[in-house]
């Protein structure tokens, strides 16, 4: 209504001039503030977050909190273990050997699985039983048999050529194992079954003459379970041993 003052208004500033929020206040003389009061800012301060150890750090802080835990007698104990574990690993402990590492030819070797007696060692030219040419001269090339005694002493059949190594003998190619009697070829011994037979390898003709004498290695055996073949077998272990045999021609 024209003239007439709107309720909606706090009243004409101090200027006389109308305020543009309806709901403001004007300060005038003695009047009270009533300004609202300025509010704190609150700021949430946070630790950057931790990242996640890994194996290698977990483990590590556990055996260092362990460590720390321990008395001094006992890390002294703990120090104690640990060299007698790397002593043993290193052979301190070792004062003995637990296997023969060399056995003599014309004595019985036992490997486990075999029993050896290794007589001689010949070179020839060729091999031939009877009439029957079993390998041919070769230029340059001889042939290296050891003569040997072998007895089956398992339940299972035995690869016994295998079992014989050259050691020293440069350019030395295995050939098998020959049956003295005629000729054949052994490719396995049946258990409880004896054969005498020659182990021959082909060899260059000036490394070994006779007189000379040649390193036979024979390795300790092993019954175990087999991983990619279902059942029993004999493997090699780590352990070996030597024979030392004179070199000679055929008797």
């Amino acid at each position: 209504m024209d003239g007439e003052p709107d309720p909606t208004l706090s009243g004409p500033g101090p200027g006389g001039e109308t305020p543009d929020d309806s709901n403001a206040a004007w300060r005038r003389p003695g009047a009270a503030d009533v300004s609202p009061p300025p509010q704190a800012i609150s700021v949430a301060v946070t630790d950057p977050p931790v990242a996640k150890k890994g194996l290698v750090g977990r483990v590590t802080a556990a055996v260092r909190s362990w460590w720390n835990g321990l008395e001094i007698l006992q890390m002294w104990h703990v120090v104690a273990i640990a060299t007698i574990v790397a002593t043993a690993g290193f052979g301190g402990l070792d004062t003995v050997d637990k296997v023969p590492k060399t056995f003599e030819p014309g004595k019985p070797f036992d490997n486990n699985q075999l029993t050896l007696n290794i007589a001689r060692a010949s070179l020839v030219n060729e091999i031939r039983v009877g009439r029957t040419l079993i390998a041919p001269a070769q230029a340059g090339r001889s042939y290296l048999g050891v003569i040997a005694t072998v007895t089956n002493d398992g339940t299972l059949p035995a690869n016994v050529a295998d079992q014989f190594a050259l050691n020293g003998v440069r350019g030395a190619k295995p050939i098998g194992g020959y049956r003295i009697d005629d000729g054949t070829m052994l490719i396995r011994l049946q258990p409880g079954l004896t054969e005498k037979l020659a182990v021959v390898w082909n060899i260059p003709a000036d490394a070994v003459h006779p007189g000379d004498a040649v390193q036979v290695r024979i390795p300790y055996r092993a019954l175990k379970s087999g991983f990619i073949i279902y059942g029993m077998g004999w493997t090699d272990t780590v352990e070996s041993a030597v024979a030392t045999v004179p070199v000679g021609v055929p008797q």
